[in-house]
């Protein structure tokens, strides 16, 4: 996709999801967490976004390597869109079928060592959903990288 030009016109929050991840959402978004399923959810009546972390190890119970984690979850095939700076994963654009208030979504992973992080952000704005996407930041020891 084309480079973000469109300038930020709605107050945001830095909103750290995970302990190793964060994002960066309207102050509009009402946000909901479900704990048992490490599922995040914020949304309002024309946009949403999502997260789900998932730990990754080996048979030993030790941290994936990121490289390893890409290669068992391969791109999905589709309009691809960057990732955010300095991360490892893929996304693509994917229309949503109806009833789904929005039509289009930006769907992908992110990796790191030990860990997927499997995110959407649904609009009808995809310039707005890409924004959204590569606010998305892996977060080492209380300090956003």
């Amino acid at each position: 996709m084309s480079p973000i030009t469109a300038p930020a016109t709605e107050p945001t929050v830095v909103r750290r999801v995970f302990p190793a991840w964060s994002i960066t959402i309207p102050t509009t978004l009402r946000e909901a967490f479900v704990e048992e399923d490490a599922y995040w959810h914020a949304w309002d009546r024309r946009r949403s976004v999502s997260m789900t972390s998932v730990i990754v190890a080996d048979q030993r119970g030790r941290p994936l390597a990121s490289r390893k984690i890409l290669r068992r979850c391969p791109p999905e095939r589709g309009q691809r869109v960057d990732v955010p700076p300095g991360l490892a994963g893929w996304a693509i654009v994917v229309p949503q079928p109806q009833p789904s208030r929005e039509s289009r979504a930006i769907s992908g992973v992110l990796v790191r060592d030990g860990g997927l992080l499997i995110a959407t952000v649904r609009a009808d704005d995809l310039v707005w959903a890409e924004a959204v996407w590569r606010s998305i930041r892996l977060e080492s020891e209380g300090v956003p990288r």
